[in-house]
């Protein structure tokens, strides 16, 4: 029976066949229990108010980031690239960042209810698709397959074979 591999320690039976060696979950287990003492000082230490220099500059830097995951996720789907999942997955974490941040940043209650609304009706939305797609692209893109193939559009057929030689 195969199911999920069992979580275990130490090295696997399959190691030979990992994408990444054996010890890389785990060090990434201890750095996410590491971050839970940084996480609290920091929540003591740091002052709730901080003005900061070029803050133009880091938000329209950061959205200029959405919109080339945006975009690499749209011309990926257009081209129907496995990749398309990657940058879906990417698009929705920094989306999800920005509705995080949009919101926790904004005074007065104007911007707050601007900032909810952004994140509620845009932000969130369109990252949930994005998750949706990256959880789904396989599918979608073997759902597609018939009608691509029909058209003449599938991936292979952009494939340059080799010329015969024979």
């Amino acid at each position: 029976m195969r199911g999920r591999p069992r979580l275990s320690i130490g090295r696997p039976a399959d190691d030979d066949v990992l994408l990444v060696p054996w010890w890389v979950p785990w060090l990434f287990v201890l750095f996410a229990v590491a971050l839970a003492p940084w996480v609290i000082w920091l929540l003591v230490t740091l002052p709730s108010q901080e003005v900061a220099a070029h803050w133009e500059i880091a938000w329209g830097g950061f959205d200029v980031g959405v919109a080339v995951l945006l975009v690499a996720t749209a011309v990926s789907l257009i081209r129907r690239s496995p990749i398309a999942e990657i940058f879906a997955a990417m698009a929705a974490a920094v989306l999800i960042c920005d509705a995080w941040f949009d919101v926790l940043t904004s005074r007065g209650t104007t911007k707050l209810v601007l900032a909810l609304a952004e994140a509620f009706l845009v932000e969130l939305p369109l990252a949930v698709m994005c998750l949706w797609i990256a959880h789904n692209v396989e599918r979608v893109r073997g759902d597609a397959r018939p009608l691509l193939e029909r058209a003449g559009l599938t991936v292979e057929s952009r494939n340059v074979a080799p010329p015969d030689r024979s």
